[in-house]
């Protein structure tokens, strides 16, 4: 099948493990990597030029769009978020006969600008990550369908990986924490501090150095998030992964209840502590392949129990590992999404007689 991919194809992102799962499914995936038009800068001064040029960017990209599909000719599109592709230029694509989807990765559509909401609508379905946020966009704009497809790990970088010396020193820690800044996030971790002022934690992840305001956790940031190959090392490295959740994000009803860390922890056959919730406890069984925690004295004592507990954390951690590989792959989530379509699609041909 011919797939047009979108999505950001840095190496780690969700986005680039999807597009690479589908290859190895066998399909020929031509994919336009978003970041070639949107650069991520970090400086805001870069930014707020960025924003100045986004109108004329977001044309550029939309025209690339149409431009490679009426030359490759696919079967269908998958975008990963896309939030810069036009309602327009999908409704082009559907006269095309290309069946759309589009796979959601985030708490909100309502965070990321105008564009996306008007969207979702010409999508032919929209697989959703999180179980609450169908409910959530429907009563706010109309989706044609729409289906619950979890997040996943990557097969090519998230597995356990051999550490060398230096490996050691910089992951070897108790207790580790990757992921981007949110308040709910710091409020938690600098109570888990306060609990345990002699804690060996190290913090990894987006916008902790411009946002954190608490002293005691400055120290604790090493800078840069990890990404790729060192994401996993440090995933392996860390005898204790904490999987904290985000919290509330404009537009969402609730935060959300697993992250990309639910599956990549395990996957690099990491010990995973991670916040209680309903969702996780339908992927792992607790205190067999997970531990899980609901206060902040709940995580401290789980924290001093595990790290004196070390076969068990072992055992724990190898049998999470199994639960995972490769049952929750981004390749079988890929192969779930072009089994619908295949499901589903009764008619299909170019003239754009199709039914969904």
């Amino acid at each position: 099948m011919r797939i047009l991919f979108l999505g950001e194809n840095w190496y780690g992102s969700c986005a680039r493990a999807c597009c690479s799962g589908l290859r190895r499914l066998g399909h020929d995936v031509s994919d336009i990597d978003s970041q070639t038009i949107f650069p991520q800068l970090r400086k805001r001064s870069s930014r707020a030029l960025r924003r100045i040029l986004d109108s004329r960017l977001t044309a550029e990209y939309n025209e690339l769009v149409l431009d490679l599909a009426s030359t490759f000719s696919p079967d269908i599109l998958i975008a990963f978020k896309a939030p810069h592709l036009r309602a327009a230029t999908l409704s082009s694509l559907r006269k095309q006969g290309i069946a759309l989807y589009n796979y959601y990765p985030d708490t909100s559509v309502f965070a990321h600008g105008s564009l996306l909401p008007e969207a979702l609508p010409e999508y032919d379905c929209v697989f959703f990550t999180k179980k609450f946020l169908d409910k959530d966009v429907r009563a706010r704009i109309p989706l044609r369908q729409s289906v619950f497809l979890p997040h996943g790990y990557d097969p090519e970088l998230h597995k356990p990986h051999e550490l060398d010396e230096r490996d050691r020193e910089q992951y070897g820690h108790d207790v580790g924490f990757v992921g981007t800044y949110t308040s709910q996030k710091e409020q938690l971790l600098m109570k888990l501090v306060r609990s345990k002022p002699d804690i060996d934690l190290h913090i990894w992840g987006n916008q902790w150095a411009e946002n954190c305001q608490a002293e005691g956790l400055k120290k604790l940031i090493k800078g840069a998030p990890l990404n790729g190959t060192s994401y996993a090392k440090a995933l392996g490295g860390f005898r204790i992964n904490l999987g904290i959740m985000s919290g509330l994000v404009s537009g969402a009803s609730q935060g959300d209840e697993t992250t990309t860390r639910t599956y990549e922890i395990p996957a690099c056959r990491g010990f995973m502590l991670h916040e209680r919730t309903s969702e996780v406890l339908e992927l792992f069984k607790e205190d067999k392949e997970i531990a899980c925690f609901n206060s902040v004295d709940e995580l401290a004592q789980k924290i001093d129990y595990y790290l004196a507990h070390e076969e068990e954390r072992k055992a724990i951690a190898a049998a999470g590992h199994k639960r995972c590989v490769p049952a929750y792959s981004y390749d079988n989530r890929m192969a779930e999404l072009v089994a619908w379509h295949v499901a589903h699609s009764s008619t299909h041909d170019r003239s754009g007689a199709r039914s969904i």
